[in-house]
């Protein structure tokens, strides 16, 4: 018995380790932008961020929503963790859009 739910967990977790072992490792961003100093980047930076967050918060008020309807599923088939973090993750990439967008909008370039 011991033997088949090692087997289940490691099927069910298996997946998701090799995804967090296989993500990229983050690198800084630089962004660039012809005449623009370091003040003017980083003013104009901290109004894209303060963009980006106010978007991951609506997306985090979404996966509540999300969560409080589908939350005892996942619990009882055992994914709670796994929805949990691809929520996470889907915000994350929303807001790191939401930036990337505003910053070039604002006609900066990224450098990594």
């Amino acid at each position: 018995m011991t033997g088949d739910r090692g087997l289940r967990l490691s099927a069910l977790f298996g997946p998701l380790l090799l995804a967090v072992c296989a993500a990229p490792a983050t690198t800084e961003v630089q962004w660039v932008k012809a005449g623009a100093d370091d003040q003017t980047v980083s003013r104009e930076l901290r109004d894209c961020a303060a963009q980006a967050n106010a978007a991951a918060a609506s997306e985090h008020g979404i996966n509540q929503d999300i969560n409080a309807t589908l939350g005892g599923n996942w619990q009882f088939s055992g994914t709670s963790a796994i929805e949990h973090q691809s929520m996470n993750a889907q915000s994350a990439g929303y807001a790191d859009r939401v930036l990337n967008s505003c910053m070039q909008a604002k006609g900066f370039t990224r450098q990594s």
